[in-house]
């Protein structure tokens, strides 16, 4: 039966009859006592995968995770219970669970099952890897994502979960199609990357859906913000309060750093309040610290306390305070075209550029744009994100706030502007387009839009077979000679990128004069270059009309006038005495 060693019991060496064959894998065709197995391996630390062979040369997969006791149950059960109030944010993609699983849990959720958990380390194990799937990977789907040999997940015919391994397709699990995270096993991650807020590096994935039917979008962006443990949630909004309340007697020139400060010393007091051990942690990094001012002793290498979890709170209170609320990251992504939130408890959607739908590096490809298909002006399409506005008030908040930088007050008489932000660490212009409920009926909304940091070329134009070298040539004559341009199509045809690559066909020696009608949008290259922005306000007195800056730009002797949109009475007739003036 078998040419491997044998367990010989009683009788010499030639004595066959004793002969106890060794024993054998399931998987091994001379497995009498497994003849369906086709394969069995261990998919994941503990876990181990079977395929079987079924009627009609069907294959089937299951697994088999590590077991516990009843005490093992009742301990996971205690977790549970412990973060059921917690939504917590789950991987997004099969690549995604195999990160997390592969880092385990983060040391403030290990602090937490410290307290929670009193096992041996034996079941400890267990009990780890069945509450890691439950509160931080995909539940009962972990299992299949966790394992490294299925290289496709899709739904069959009959809405069951379908794998292919490296050797046997397809593999049926018996899981049904609309079972939760099932759609997260199937998923494909296109890109991920970090954007910058405050000193913290907060990642973002774009990931596509593969289940036909599960959502009318099938790629989607996430940002993956620190995870809350319970009451976390009002320690923030605590905090909010107490820094709202603080007095304060000096100039604050650093706005972000003051929040910050104040952040971390209310809540290291919170956090470390509630328990006696990391009191007497931080009572001592304090003293240490103490010591380490005067010379007396080294510095700690970092915080003996719940530090991590200090970090991720003081995160939400500065993107509240400092930054935009859940628009944070998305105005600051490089990678996205226009962001907006339409309504109260609707995901945010944004536009991410070209590249980064094609699975593009971070940045960016022009081979990778121009091989996919999708028109490098024109962007990628709307995508939903994990991000919303759970409360009216907070949405009113930053839409105003949003308004306020650039000197216009939000109010039942202006209830809508468009602004110009300039935000810290990005480079690009950012147009927003703001309202209050006022007029609109769903609630407030905000649009945000923001052109590249470097204006394309004409040479990126032709390169990418946008434009033909004829039609430059046009452009070059036109511009260099004052002729008349006017670039029409529908919303983000291009139209303002196209302008902006030939401008520098102006000679250098001419003055440009643009005209904006509330957003800059025209970029100037030339020293000689003017650009004049509409402004409105609830005052008539006090806001600046385009007949005003036509007024304006005559005086400035231009030799080119440049009007960046033309959709109001105001800037047709604005169009109309440009070319009427020459």
């Amino acid at each position: 039966m078998t040419t491997g060693p044998i367990l010989r019991i009683g009788g010499s060496a030639d004595d066959t009859d004793s002969a106890v064959p060794a024993p054998i894998p399931p998987d091994d065709p001379e497995a009498w006592y497994a003849p369906d197995v086709r394969a069995q391996y261990e998919s994941a630390p503990g876990v181990v995968a079977t395929i079987r062979e079924r009627d009609g040369g069907r294959f089937g997969y299951d697994v088999r995770e590590p077991p516990l006791s009843p005490a093992d149950e009742r301990a996971l059960e205690t977790v549970r219970d412990h973060f059921a109030a917690v939504n917590h944010r789950r991987p997004l993609t099969r690549s995604g669970a195999v990160e997390r699983a592969e880092a385990g849990f983060e040391p403030k959720y290990v602090r937490v099952l410290d307290r929670l958990l009193d096992t041996t380390a034996a079941a400890r194990r267990r009990v780890d890897y069945h509450a890691l799937c439950a509160i931080r990977l995909l539940g009962d789907r972990t299992a299949i994502a966790l394992d490294e040999r299925i290289a496709v997940a899709d739904v069959g015919d009959d809405r069951e979960l379908i794998v292919h391994t490296d050797a046997f397709a397809p593999l049926e699990t018996g899981i049904d199609a609309d079972a939760e995270y099932v759609e997260r096993v199937a998923g494909e991650r296109l890109a991920r990357y970090p954007i910058e807020f405050a000193g913290f590096s907060i990642d973002v994935v774009v990931y596509r859906e593969r289940l036909l039917g599960s959502d009318a979008f099938e790629t989607k962006y996430a940002v993956l913000e620190p995870d809350l443990l319970p009451g976390d949630d009002e320690l923030i909004r605590e905090c909010e309060r107490r820094i709202w309340e603080t007095p304060v007697d000096r100039l604050v020139e650093d706005r972000t750093a003051f929040v910050a400060e104040h952040a971390r010393r209310y809540l290291s007091r919170r956090v470390t309040a509630g328990d006696a051990r990391d009191l007497v942690a931080s009572g001592v990094d304090r003293v240490r610290r103490l010591l380490a001012d005067r010379g007396v002793v080294s510095p700690a290498a970092e915080p003996t306390y719940d530090g991590d979890r200090i970090d991720d709170l003081v995160y939400y209170v500065l993107r509240d305070f400092v930054g935009e609320g859940p628009l944070t990251v998305p105005i600051r992504d490089p990678h996205l075209e226009d962001v907006e939130a339409n309504r109260v408890d609707e995901r945010v959607k944004v536009v991410p550029r070209p590249a980064v739908l094609s699975g593009a590096d971070d940045e960016g490809s022009d081979d990778t744009v121009a091989s996919s298909g999708i028109d490098p002006l024109a962007g990628g399409g709307r995508i939903p994100t994990n991000l919303a506005f759970a409360d009216e008030t907070r949405f009113v908040d930053v839409v105003t706030r949003l308004a306020a930088r650039d000197g216009v007050e939000l109010n039942a008489s202006t209830p809508s502007a468009k602004v110009n932000l300039d935000i810290d660490g990005v480079p690009e212009t950012v147009r927003c387009a703001v309202a209050l409920p006022v007029i609109s009926e769903d609630g407030p909304h905000v649009s945000i839009r923001k052109q590249a940091a470097n204006a394309m070329t004409p040479v990126d134009l032709v390169n990418r077979g946008t434009l033909s070298t004829e039609l430059v040539t046009l452009l070059w004559l036109l511009y260099e000679h004052h002729g008349v341009v006017l670039f029409a199509g529908p919303t983000g045809a291009g139209k303002t990128t196209l302008m902006n690559a030939h401008m520098p066909f102006i000679p250098f020696d001419d003055r440009p004069v643009s005209i904006d009608e509330g957003s800059r949008e025209v970029r100037l290259p030339h020293e000689t270059g003017v650009a004049l922005t509409t402004r409105d306000h609830e005052n008539a007195y006090k806001a600046v009309s385009m007949a005003t800056l036509m007024t304006e730009a005559n005086y400035l002797n231009p030799d080119v006038e440049v009007i960046a949109e033309i959709n109001t009475p105001a800037s047709f007739e604005t169009f109309a005495e440009s070319i009427n003036t020459g």
